[in-house]
């Protein structure tokens, strides 16, 4: 089991999924982005939660060993959720060449735009 720190809040969930979530918060901080994920979590009861995360950039997030008791959360389906979506991002994009006419240096439609109204 690991505990979450986020924010002043403490959460509690397994090990792989502590390792998952940390995994997509790093890729998602590295490329400046944000997502929300729902985490699985023990609640006060033992029973299983969820808790709404928003991960990316300047948003601390951690994680701590629990002693091993025995017990390991695990959530299957979650945990391939978050796995995916690192893979995903952490994928290389795709680049398509500029269109016939379209000069590749111009940084955004304004320029084109700019570039149609010259004329």
């Amino acid at each position: 089991m690991e505990r979450i720190h986020y924010g002043s809040h403490v959460f509690y969930t397994g090990t792989e999924i502590a390792g998952a979530v940390l995994d997509y918060a790093g890729l998602l901080a590295a490329s400046g982005r944000f997502a929300t994920i729902d985490m699985p979590i023990v609640d006060a009861d033992g029973g299983p939660a969820k808790a709404r995360l928003l991960l990316g950039p300047s948003m601390p997030i951690a994680s701590e060993s629990m002693p091993d008791d025995g017990a390991e959360f695990r959530d299957e389906g979650a945990l391939e959720t978050l796995r995916g979506a690192a893979r995903q991002l952490a994928a290389p994009r795709m680049r398509t060449a500029a269109p016939a006419g379209m000069d590749p240096r111009k940084t955004s439609m304004i320029d084109d735009w700019l570039e149609l109204d010259s004329y």
